[in-house]
């Protein structure tokens, strides 16, 4: 059984005290204390969330400006392809234009040799008619005379006698 004495009251009375002076002293202001450390704690939850919200929106905008950033490369890359092509097609047209006047220049030779050579045979024409018109005739025959002689029969002849040599 418990006994009730001077001494248990003093020890009540002592507690009581002590329990006043804990709350007045120690619990509100730890009380105090974890009331502010919740809301900080609540508050950064917000901002973590507010944050993280953020850091969505910028991701998916990293996204969109990534996803922009490819379509503008790709059409880089297309347009250069296209220039590559038609500057391919413009070296090509003017290959094909040299390759032309090379032709063209080529065929002019030949034809400007076809009229030296044609000059060469009428003047071995004129020669070898010369000589056998001296030793015919016995005689040297002047070659401007002989030279007018055979202008003038040239030019006589038709076309069909001569062929390609005209």
């Amino acid at each position: 059984m418990v006994e009730i004495n001077s001494t248990l009251l003093w020890q009540v009375f002592n507690f009581l005290v002590l329990l006043w002076l804990l709350k007045r002293y120690l619990y509100g202001p730890i009380k105090e204390i974890l009331e502010k450390r919740e809301q900080t704690i609540k508050n950064e939850i917000e901002e973590a969330e507010q944050k993280h919200e953020e850091a969505m929106e910028l991701k998916e905008e990293y996204k969109d400006e990534l996803k922009r950033a490819r379509d503008k490369s790709s059409d880089i890359i297309d347009k250069a392809e296209r220039r590559a092509r038609e500057r391919a097609k413009e070296i090509i047209n003017k290959a094909k234009k040299q390759a032309e006047k090379i032709e063209e220049d080529k065929l002019a030779e030949i034809e400007q040799a076809k009229v030296e050579a044609r000059k060469e045979i009428r003047n071995e024409f004129t020669d070898v008619t010369l000589k056998a018109a001296a030793q015919m005739i016995g005689k040297e025959l002047d070659r401007e005379k002989h030279e007018e002689l055979m202008a003038q029969y040239i030019e006589n002849l038709d076309e069909e006698k001569l062929g390609d040599v005209q």
